[in-house]
């Protein structure tokens, strides 16, 4: 019986020095560490590398085991991802041919490459397009170069380009100072000049000379300071020569109500009062409000005050203390936006006018999104900014849109959008405020 228990003891010590992996080394790579069994080997890979931390547990048997640490990274390394842009010189099918912009490493290797499109989400892209390009591997030695992309998208950094057209007459812009906007976002970037919204939806766009330095990307949100500012308020568009760029951090305030406007259209010319109980605080009038706006409007909309300044619309931006309903509304690509406001506006009474002043305003700020969430408030909106105007209008139309960006679709029960019909003196007012988190 003893003997029988030795031979036991003894073969569960030769199986535990064959099975059972025991440490062998700790490497200076960033942590990984080596086992070694008599027939296995066990590496816990816990590499730096370019694109961070490789983590990942192996098991090598038979000739891997014999292997050094670096000749099993040699084949265990994750292959290398590459990103460059190019401008589209050719598209056959799901195949595209490229040319790498000058300054890019993978134009000294061809000045032609193809890939294959075939498992890539679909872009608008044509010839010409000039496209950010990511790749895993190498080149391969061919006429011309293959790669294997695991992604593309159209591009707006023209780095490589000078922008040569004019972006407005000079002599016909106003004037003006040196502080007319505030944080901007880069929308496209030339070698001589830089494209930009402002964050604060604003139904302009902002051209900057100047050359950008390399630290600024597009989607970079900046403030600047300029001089020679000139506004083409025909055109919406501004040009400035600007000075100094650094991040911004302004954020959209949940509780504000950005860029309410107000239009009176009168059967004849009418003396109009109009007056706003916020629930809240307003931050940015025009004309001032002061004590309500006294203005003559005429039936096709304009509007002039005590001085005889002309106005297209009255204009307010306020703070509210209200809780949006979110339940029903409708989850949009950002693609689709465009074409589901100009439906919906129609549906709720704009006409062609208001709704593209507030397609402009908005569409900026939501296009690029994967998806917007929209909801029309009603009594919500309503009962936070209640609007009295004398004489009474004999048909009153207010749109107050809330929304908030999301990565993926999200169900929602669908609003039914109606209005009223226009007849007689009719007031339109229409308004928006982007929800931040859940």
């Amino acid at each position: 019986m003893k003997k029988k228990i030795i031979i036991i003891a003894a073969i569960v010590v030769v199986l535990a020095v064959m099975l059972v992996p025991i440490p062998a080394a700790t490497y200076d790579d960033g942590g990984t560490r080596e086992y070694k069994a008599l027939f296995y080997k066990i590496v816990d890979w816990n590499r730096l590398t370019e694109d961070g931390i490789y983590e990942k547990t192996r098991v090598y048997f038979g000739d891997d085991r014999k292997k050094s640490i670096d000749e099993l990274w040699d084949e265990e390394a994750p292959e290398p991802v590459e990103h460059f842009r190019a401008t589209i010189i050719e598209l056959n099918g799901d195949m595209v041919v490229v040319e790498p912009v000058e300054g890019e490493g993978e134009r000294l290797s061809c000045e032609k490459i193809a890939f294959s499109t075939k498992e890539l989400e679909r872009i608008e892209a044509s010839v010409g397009s000039v496209v950010e390009i990511t790749y895993v591997g190498l080149i391969a030695e061919s006429s011309p170069g293959q790669i294997t992309a695991t992604s593309w998208a159209l591009s707006k950094n023209y780095r490589h380009l000078e922008y040569t057209d004019e972006w407005l007459d000079k002599e016909a812009a106003e004037i003006y100072h040196d502080d007319f906007f505030g944080d901007i976002v880069i929308t496209e970037i030339y070698s001589n000049c830089f494209f930009a919204r402002s964050v604060i939806p604003m139904p302009y766009t902002i051209k900057l000379n100047g050359t950008l330095s390399e630290d600024w990307c597009v989607g970079d949100q900046v403030v600047v300071t300029y001089d020679e500012a000139y506004y083409d308020r025909t055109n919406h568009r501004i040009e400035v020569d600007f000075l100094t760029v650094k991040v911004g951090t302004f954020e959209m305030d949940p509780n504000a109500c950005y860029k309410p406007v107000i239009y009176l259209y009168p059967e004849i010319e009418t003396e109009v009062s109009v007056k706003l109980e916020l629930n809240g605080e307003l931050t940015c009038t025009y004309p001032s409000y002061k004590d309500g706006w006294k203005v003559t409007a005429v039936p096709d909309g304009t509007l002039t005050d005590a001085q005889g300044q002309i106005y297209n619309y009255l204009y307010w931006e306020g703070e509210t203390y209200s809780d949006y309903d979110m339940s029903q509304g409708f989850c949009i690509k950002g693609e689709d936006t465009a074409a589901f406001l100009e439906d919906a506006l129609a549906k709720l009474g704009l006409n062609r006018k208001e709704a593209n002043e507030f397609i402009v305003y908005w569409l900026p700020i939501m296009q690029n999104n994967p998806y917007n969430i929209i909801a029309f408030q009603t009594d919500t909106y309503t009962d936070a900014a209640k609007l009295s105007v004398n004489p009474a209008p004999d048909t009153l139309i207010r749109v107050f849109m809330t929304w908030k960006a999301a990565d993926s679709y999200v169900e929602l029960t669908e609003q039914i959008l109606t209005a009223p019909e226009r007849q007689g003196f009719t007031v339109v007012e229409w308004g928006g405020t982007e929800l931040i988190g859940d």
